[in-house]
């Protein structure tokens, strides 16, 4: 099986220790078979993070969807969290040269990032800025999404009127009740840990199964059949990421503050 935690950020900007630091991280968190993804959202985090210097070799995957660490057996999935003003949406293994998706209209951005073969998830579908009820109402839309995460580890921090309590919970149930039941939707459930900082990576995963055909060139598609079959509650593992999202919330609080004060 791989460990899979697909949805991360490093720090602010991109932040993080190096490559070969954070390669370490996580080959110490998830050991080998695993993987991780980093999120752009209007930056090139992940394209910075992939090119850095450090001694471990790097192969490039899926024409440059991913980057995989032969010496730790560790993958690097290149995401986009996009963040359209019907909700966010996380596009899995898109292409490393193309420039990010920058439409904040949901239906653009979802088709834009079919265009490209991204692998979407609805991330954190009831907490803050989630797209849960958007894809509820458009279910035509739904459709082609491949996973729905059911755990956010960031998920669990809440602040009374802006931050909801319970959010993970609702998402499962709608989960469980109004897509794993539909014989319309193939889509499966996931983890992730949804971390702002290089040391919570794998926090949150979910278990996938290991398959030769990640590493060639049908890399998305695999990853796209695995992540849709993921329908196994036993699979995931669930563990709460409060403290770095309660950091993370404290920062761009202060960011917007000085924003405002300019």
């Amino acid at each position: 099986m791989i460990k899979a935690d697909l949805h991360n950020h490093l720090g602010i900007n991109g932040k993080n220790p190096g490559f070969d630091e954070t390669i370490d991280l996580v080959y110490k968190r998830l050991g080998p078979n695993s993987a991780f993804g980093i999120a752009n959202s209007d930056d090139y985090r992940y394209q910075h993070f992939v090119e850095q210097r450090g001694k471990y070799e790097r192969v490039s995957i899926g024409m440059g969807r991913a980057v995989y660490v032969p010496e730790k057996k560790v993958l690097v999935v290149h995401c986009q969290e996009m963040f359209t003003k019907e909700g966010h949406i996380l596009s899995i293994a898109m292409p490393h040269k193309e420039k990010n998706i920058k439409t904040k209209n949901a239906t653009d951005a979802i088709n834009a990032a079919k265009d490209l073969r991204g692998i979407l998830c609805a991330v954190h579908p009831f907490y803050y800025q989630g797209i849960g009820e958007f894809l509820l109402e458009n279910p035509e839309l739904l459709k082609e999404f491949s996973a729905w995460e059911v755990y956010n580890g960031s998920a669990e921090f809440s602040f009374p009127k802006f931050l909801p309590k319970n959010a993970n919970e609702e998402s499962k149930l709608v989960y469980v009740e109004k897509i794993l039941e539909s014989p319309d939707l193939n889509i499966g459930m996931c983890s992730f840990t949804d971390g702002h900082s290089a040391k919570v990576i794998g926090t949150c995963y979910t278990e996938l199964p290991l398959r030769e055909t990640f590493m060639r060139s049908n890399f998305v598609s695999t990853l796209d059949e695995t992540l849709r079959n993921q329908k196994y509650n036993g699979r995931l593992h669930m563990i709460p990421n409060e403290r770095d999202s309660q950091i993370h919330a404290a920062k761009m609080a202060l960011a917007k503050l000085k924003l405002r004060k300019h």
